[in-house]
Order: structure tokens, then C-alpha cells, then sequence
């Protein structure tokens, strides 16, 4: 998508242990359940996107935001409901009380650089939710994030943090992890965009 952001933060005066952050961007768009015509003009008849190109070149110690969560195109009547996704490299998006969710379904990815056996920590900083702002006001929220990682194994069942202690396995040192959530659909949700930003820090031991 190219709408996340990328924020590293300075490098700490002693060389352990060091922090990272990295946030990423999550995306929405409601719109209304309703008759074939009355969604397409809600909608719109014709349509256009861009797409930014960007690349990061890691230093030892770091994280990036290489994709941002999106929840698609969610369609719904006058019930609240809610869109599971699950963070993997296949991620799947499971919808409740109805709702119709169509496009894309993507767990926000990020890139961790490192050295193989560091430990890492992982956890956001968001307080376990997060708010999706939409037109006029409205709101959405998003919670229980949750992880999945690649080049990483577990330590003491990856306690420590809200999302896990963890040892980089790769032998370049370079490992993903991904989260999903889920988001909370109200009522008669306003149509529109939605977007928030969840913030993940890493300790790097």
C-alpha cells in the first residue's frame, strides 16, 4: 500500500540494550449495505488508486514497517459486527452478524534486523487498542493483536512483553513478524476510510 510510516528512534548512548519503534498504518472503508444501485453510487461508478515505492536498508538493531494492516472493503446493515485477521504470510480475514467484507486482507508486516541469537522483545505500545478515525468523526476501534513471526523461536514460551521474547534464528539475522486484530464494526457505521496507527517497539538484547 505505501501509507505506513517508518520512525526509528536514535540510537541509545550505551550499545545494550537498544530500542526500536516502528509504526504502521491501519486501514477501513465502510460503506453501506444497501440495493446494487444505491451501493454503487455510494461507492462510486469509477475508481483510481496510487501506490508509493519505498525501500529501507536495515543497520543491525533495527525494525521497519514493510506493509500496513488492511481490513478491505467492509459492507454492513444496522448490526454491529466484527473482521478477524490473522497475522501470517497468507493472512485470512473472518467477518461476524453478517457483515460482507470484499479487496484486500493484509496483517501489517514489519522487518527486523539483527544478529542471529539475539534475543528480541516485542510488544506495542498502544495499550491493547487501537482507534480508527473516519469521516465526520466516527470511529472504529481495533484489538486483541495478535503475532506471528518468521526466523524466530520462542524463549520461555516467548513470555516477557505483551508480545513475546524472542531468539532471531536466521543466520543473515534478518526475521519478520506480523500482526493482525481485530476490528469492531458499530451500528450503521458512517461510510468511509478509517485509519489509526499502531506503534511496535523492539528491545534488542
Amino acid at each position: 500500500m505505501g501509507l505506513g510510516s517508518i520512525h526509528l528512534l536514535r540510537r541509545q548512548a550505551r550499545p545494550t540494550p537498544r530500542l526500536r519503534a516502528a509504526l504502521a498504518l491501519l486501514v477501513a472503508l465502510a460503506t453501506w449495505l444497501a440495493p446494487a444501485p444505491a451501493l454503487a453510487q455510494a461507492v462510486g461508478t469509477r475508481d483510481s488508486g496510487a501506490a508509493n515505492a519505498q525501500a529501507a536498508i536495515l543497520d543491525n538493531g533495527s525494525v521497519a514497517n514493510v506493509a500496513d494492516m488492511n481490513f478491505g472493503r467492509i459492507a454492513q446493515g444496522n448490526v454491529a459486527g466484527t473482521v478477524t485477521i490473522v497475522p501470517s504470510t497468507t493472512p485470512g480475514c473472518a467477518v461476524t452478524a453478517g457483515l460482507i467484507r470484499s479487496g484486500v486482507c493484509q496483517a501489517a508486516r514489519f522487518a527486523i534486523r539483527g544478529r542471529r541469537n539475539n534475543r528480541v522483545r516485542i510488544r506495542e505500545i498502544n495499550g491493547g487498542q487501537v482507534t480508527l478515525n473516519g469521516p465526520g468523526g466516527a470511529t472504529m476501534s481495533v484489538n486483541n493483536l495478535t503475532i506471528g513471526v518468521a526466523g524466530l523461536t520462542s524463549v520461555n514460551g516467548a513470555n516477557g512483553w505483551n508480545f513475546g521474547n524472542w531468539r532471531i534464528d536466521a543466520a543473515n539475522g534478518i526475521t519478520e513478524f506480523w500482526l493482525g486484530g481485530t476490528l469492531n464494526v458499530k451500528p450503521a457505521q458512517r461510510a468511509g476510510i478509517y485509519t489509526g496507527t499502531v506503534i511496535i517497539q523492539i528491545q534488542f538484547n
